[in-house]
């Protein structure tokens, strides 16, 4: 069957890197603070990843990424490895597969895990680790394996959906398509082409796929409104975790945003607060006149504090458009303390001069070094030895001058940090066992690890743990959480040094 034609966008993608204060923000919302902010972080990522943009210092980047997907929360892991499939390379497949094969009871977590090994691996690998997995070749794998590669794309072509028979989950695999600008044209229809037919996915009776029919839409640059077949009237009436992406649809473009500014009050007064902050997630971009007597109002009266920083991001972004959005903004920058997530998520935000040499001034104010100290760490020069250290310390973070992608004093230290903990977690567990001569061996090269914790020491242990998990062990009863400090160690070795003195 000949290929049919897809809905392509005609927005081009942007050029360059974003900025180093969006990758900071980005490296500590990821790796810190709520499962809901990891999980908006993960999206801005993704979104900004899709425009076309690179992180200038990708390696730290992926470090957080790979570190959320430990994550308990599902939509946190998923949308890890949605972030995967965009930054992911072969070194990476290791780790990602132990996830991919833990994720099978989760129908989500599993499809974002398959898309993202499929950027990655060639076809034959891919089929062969579905065959190793006892993967059924079906549908919705085929759907999951062209999110963004093409080398399904022929088995993409000749799928074809009955809105009327269609599963749950071949339409919400569908809508993920439409939204990613990968779905055949007529997928549902020889005679309509899916933008026709989307709307009609609104009111599904599963929330996820309603949820999705709106999230394509707001997604995909050749959809708006009128893709919609629930009239904006009748968004409070939907189900909240519909109502929040409905509303994104109203805030896709200024024109779309003002026109319908009656609805957009009406959200910003739901009782729901995923509505809200939806809501003020979907104004991050766009700016009227008037919507700022609506943001600031708002934000007085809003009791939510996670939604008040993203109606304060809102007001950063446009704070050269209302002296009272640059006040608010500055408020907030000094009201909060030095190194938080908040100052970050401002600085990010800033594209005003003005306000950002602002924020530096208060940043010296209260005792924090500079944005630039922050972001390229401390630079000293001792004779024939530079050292570079970033200055956040809550989390794994590249660092230095230019970005180049070269592991740091700083990204050293965290991470030999984070596996001193796992490491003595682990020879607790050890003490718990049997005594053996492999128990004594293996406490052995635990003991020597958390003195000297380096590539070699630890690298040597993440080998037994990983022999272990799969159960080649004499120590029976540690075969469960030797794939839990797997999991938890084996993504740091990269960021170790070489050798500890």
């Amino acid at each position: 069957m000949a290929n049919r034609p897809r809905i392509r966008g005609a927005r081009g993608l942007a050029r360059g890197s974003f900025r180093q204060e969006e990758q900071r923000f980005l490296e500590i919302a990821i790796q810190g603070g709520s499962d809901t902010n990891k999980k908006q972080a993960l999206q801005r990522l993704c979104q900004l990843l899709r425009r076309g943009l690179r992180s200038s210092s990708p390696h730290a980047l992926k470090a957080s990424v790979l570190y959320a997907l430990q994550s308990h929360d599902p939509k946190v892991k998923r949308w890890a490895f949605n972030a995967l499939a965009l930054i992911g390379n072969i070194h990476d497949v290791e780790v990602m597969n132990v996830y991919w094969r833990n994720s099978f009871d989760d129908a989500e977590i599993f499809e974002a895990g398959l898309t993202a090994l499929a950027q990655i691996v060639d076809k034959p690998t891919l089929l062969k680790m579905l065959s190793d997995a006892g993967v059924a070749f079906s549908p919705q794998v085929i759907m999951a394996l062209a999110q963004h590669s093409g080398p399904f794309d022929e088995e993409l072509s000749n799928l074809q959906f009955k809105l009327e028979t269609a599963t749950s989950g071949e339409l919400r695999s569908a809508t993920l398509l439409i939204g990613l600008q990968r779905a055949p044209a007529n997928l549902f229809s020889d005679r309509h082409p899916v933008s026709s037919i989307i709307g009609e996915l609104n009111d599904h009776d599963d929330k996820t796929v309603s949820q999705y029919s709106f999230w394509a839409t707001a997604e995909h640059p050749d959809l708006d409104l009128s893709n919609v077949r629930v009239p904006p009237n009748l968004f409070s009436q939907l189900r909240p975790n519909v109502q929040a992406w409905a509303y994104r649809v109203l805030t896709k473009n200024n024109q779309t945003a003002e026109t319908n500014y009656d609805f957009i009050v009406e959200g910003s007064e739901s009782e729901h607060s995923s509505v809200r902050e939806g809501l003020a997630m979907g104004l991050r971009d766009i700016f009227y006149d008037s919507l700022d007597a609506l943001v600031i109002d708002w934000s007085l009266g809003e009791e939510e504090l996670s939604i008040r920083e993203k109606l304060w991001e809102h007001m950063a972004v446009h704070a050269a458009q209302s002296a009272g959005y640059r006040e608010e903004a500055e408020k907030a920058y000094r009201s909060s303390s030095s190194n938080s997530p908040l100052r970050a998520r401002l600085e990010a935000a800033c594209k005003d001069q003005g306000l950002s040499m602002t924020f530096k001034r208060i940043a010296l104010q209260t005792g924090e070094p500079d944005l630039f100290t922050q972001i390229a760490g401390v630079h000293v020069t001792n004779n024939n030895q530079t050292f570079e250290g970033p200055v956040q310390a809550a989390a794994i973070s590249n660092a230095g001058p230019g970005n180049t992608g070269t592991i740091t004093i700083g990204q050293q230290q965290q991470a030999i940090t984070m596996a001193d903990a796992e490491l003595k977690n682990l020879l607790s567990e050890l003490k718990k066992q049997p005594d053996s001569e492999e128990k004594a061996k293996v406490t052995s090269a635990v003991q020597e690890a958390i003195k000297a914790p380096n590539k070699t020491t630890v690298g040597k242990v993440v080998d037994w743990l990983k022999s272990a998990k799969e159960g080649m062990t004499s120590l029976n009863g540690i075969t469960d959480s030797a794939g839990k400090f797997y999991l938890s160690i084996a993504p740091l070795i990269n960021l170790l040094p070489n050798f500890v003195s």
